[in-house]
């Protein structure tokens, strides 16, 4: 199988050191997706009961006093308010490649 092979074997053909990194991967990944929701079940369930849900609840019954156009310009700078939360509460600068939306 390919998730046995070794990295030096897979090298060999450029189509299967992909396929062997993908499924390496996804190995690597499934046991961290069961760490955590073995190690931190209570953080999830805050995180996507209360955080998401409320986040969304507050969106819902704030989005019903606005028009559509203005819902849709609010959502739309939801980056630029992203990046000028980040520079205020964490001290992040932006470069040229950020400011043009690349970084």
């Amino acid at each position: 199988a390919i998730g046995a092979m070794s990295a030096a074997a897979a090298s060999s053909d450029p189509a299967t050191t992909v396929l062997w990194g993908v499924t390496r991967g996804l190995e690597i990944t499934a046991a961290n997706v069961y760490d955590v929701l073995t190690l931190h079940p209570f953080s999830l369930v805050y995180l996507g009961g209360v955080t998401t849900a409320l986040a969304n609840y507050v969106q819902t019954k704030a989005q019903r006093g606005i028009s559509a156009e203005r819902a849709s310009v609010i959502y739309a700078m939801d980056p630029v308010y992203g990046a000028a939360f980040a520079s205020v509460l964490l001290g992040e600068s932006l470069d040229g490649y950020g400011v043009a939306g690349a970084g």
